[in-house]
């Protein structure tokens, strides 16, 4: 990874990399450029719910449940794809929707789905609900279906000249990223995986009520519409092949991350619902709500009875003074010192990678962590094995762990566990 990054399709990494090169190379950019999408999602997410006929004040409620939502604030503005993956697929939704002709309306569809898939593979697993705007209308499927998948080829084809010719290093890395999501599957309850789907949001329990009752409700009118005959509408059918998507995608990845996907949805099932007026437009400004209540726990917790800011500057300084001896560094934690040290430490040579446990069959890959100086986790357990036993093999190592005291229920917890070379070691081989 040194070299190549191929355990992720390249999308957001080429576009993040480009916008640093607009901005200053600093933490505040790259999350500014991830805040970016999010919003721009948001404004994207309102404009489709007026194109599908939502009255302006039905609108505005699906915008206020996205943009409310700390969830999304704590998902989309931390320096991930989830932002970008999200823009790209509703852009393939309000394309799908727009009056141009339909072979270039199938196209550019295809087009921008792939290149939310290009952000991440999560993206890819939206498809039937790009799909679906495209060809509600039943006509010329064939036509728009072929067009569609023409669209969508064009970037995967990109990602493969991207690739070229390193596919030894792709099915390395790419094959270690299919294995950890394969264990996370196996390993995860269907309770793990509901505490995972939840942790993100403020007053989990309360909102897990609102979302069941939302769909509880949608389902009692999309079978009073079945039994007197009726056909759902499209905004309906819309809304159950998109959570339908998201909650069997959030399944089957485990990941609490891409609970960002579900916002829109829910999001879509709130306008829905206060269009009903009464129950629904109590139950919709009920989430909006909690929504705002969450922020003002959220301010107190983090500003207020904590000075989270001044935490994590004492956490990256002790960092930077235990790494002054030190040329190449190898990190693995969270919150992310990457930016702070490289600006403290232009000179020396940091590798990043967070999901860090993913096994990588390599002597290419055994040798370069043979020749770091130093290792930083956040969680002793999540070593990958040849980080492990290598410090294993060097006893001698110094293993220096600290935690910084916060609430329980605070998004981060400052423990850090660094491993170094005794000081005067850092040029002999190891």
């Amino acid at each position: 990874m040194e070299s190549k990054t191929l355990w992720m399709p390249p999308g957001f990494l080429v576009l993040s990399a480009l916008f640093l090169k607009i901005l200053p190379d600093t933490i505040l950019s790259f999350r500014f450029f991830s805040a970016l999408t999010v919003f721009l999602s948001a404004w994207l997410f309102f404009r489709i719910l007026v194109q599908e006929k939502f009255s302006k004040f039905t609108a505005m409620i699906g915008f206020a449940t996205v943009l409310a939502e700390p969830l999304v604030f704590r998902f989309g503005t931390s320096g991930r794809m989830e932002g970008l993956t999200a823009l790209f697929f509703l852009a393939s939704i309000y394309t799908a929707g727009s009056k141009q002709t339909n072979g270039l309306k199938s196209f550019l569809t295809g087009l921008l789905l792939s290149c939310s898939a290009m952000t991440h593979p999560f993206g890819a697993s939206l498809g039937l609900v790009s799909l679906f705007f495209l060809v509600r209308d039943r006509d010329s499927i064939v036509k728009k279906v072929f067009f569609f998948a023409l669209g969508g080829i064009i970037p995967i084809c990109l990602w493969f000249v991207y690739i070229h010719p390193d596919w030894d290093l792709f099915a390395i890395q790419f094959g270690a990223q299919l294995i950890r999501k394969k264990t996370l599957f196996g390993s995860f309850t269907a309770l793990t995986k509901l505490k995972v789907f939840l942790f993100g949001f403020a007053f989990s329990k309360l909102r897990l009520i609102i979302i069941i009752t939302q769909i509880f409700t949608l389902v009692l009118v999309s079978i009073s519409l079945y039994k007197k005959k009726h056909e759902l509408n499209s905004r309906l059918n819309a809304y159950w092949i998109w959570i339908l998507s998201v909650g069997f995608a959030l399944y089957s990845s485990s990941e609490g991350w891409y609970v960002f996907h579900f916002i829109f949805p829910f999001a879509w099932g709130m306008a829905l619902l206060a269009e009903q007026k009464y129950f629904g437009r109590i139950l919709s400004l009920a989430g909006i709500g909690l929504s705002f209540i969450g922020w003002i726990q959220l301010v107190n917790l983090h500003w207020l009875q904590t000075n989270s800011e001044s935490i994590l500057n004492a956490q990256f300084q002790k960092l930077e003074t235990i790494l002054k001896p030190h040329n190449k560094v190898y990190l693995q934690t969270i919150p992310d010192p990457y930016f702070y040290l490289s600006e403290r430490y232009p000179d020396k040579k940091f590798l990043e990678f967070i999901p860090g446990e993913l096994e990588f069959p390599s002597d290419k890959y055994t040798r370069t962590i043979e020749s770091q100086d130093a290792f930083v986790f956040y969680d002793d357990t999540l070593k990958n094995h040849a980080i492990s036993k290598f410090l294993s093999d060097h006893p001698d190592w110094i293993r220096e762990e600290w935690e910084i005291p916060v609430p329980n229920n605070h998004w981060l917890h400052f423990k850090t566990i660094v491993y170094h070379k005794p000081i005067g070691n850092e040029n002999e081989n190891p």
